[in-house]
């Protein structure tokens, strides 16, 4: 025990913080075995989580939905989730330079699409939505690197932005 823990013992700084560690919704479901890999979710001001995107049948759309209504500091559930299969889309045949712009602008949409979005409220930081999404605060900066389009600085967040959350491998 070092010289500032004996300090902070003597002054009464040796209790133990019981700070709670909130996982976000595709953490949650990839622990309940749903793969949230078809779904984007927006976090809405009065604490309600809106849901879309695509389920396999209606028992795993009523399941995800149960799911992420239990998680802490969620007040509600809007479900808006497809039930079967996305459709195919007929994509027509590009070459030359438009292949380059369409093969940009399909990254671009993957990118999107690989995570989910969340509107900053008054008060947020990232190292408080890093926290509610993947449980740890410290990875804020994926969040800040994922925004670079509307975000200088990770420290400079303003209510109304709409930031995308990407889904990140967990460790």
């Amino acid at each position: 025990m070092g010289f500032m823990d004996k300090l902070g013992k003597m002054l009464g700084g040796d209790k133990s913080s019981t700070t709670e560690t909130v996982k976000g919704p595709s953490a949650t479901l990839r622990e309940h075995g749903i793969d949230p890999s078809n779904l984007k979710f927006s976090f809405n001001q009065d604490g309600t989580v809106t849901i879309t995107g695509h389920a396999q049948d209606q028992s795993e759309c009523d399941r995800i939905c149960e799911v992420v209504g239990g998680i802490p500091n969620v007040n509600g559930v809007t479900n808006n989730i497809i039930v079967g299969a996305p459709e195919p889309v007929a994509e027509p045949e590009v070459t030359g330079a438009e292949a380059d712009v369409a093969v940009e602008e399909a990254a671009a949409d993957y990118n999107e699409a690989a995570g989910r979005t969340y509107t900053v409220k008054s008060g947020d930081t990232l190292w408080a939505i890093a926290a509610e999404m993947y449980g740890s605060g410290g990875k804020y900066m994926k969040i800040f690197e994922a925004n670079t389009n509307i975000l200088d600085n990770p420290d400079k967040i303003k209510p109304g932005q709409v930031l995308l959350i990407p889904d990140i491998e967990e460790s």
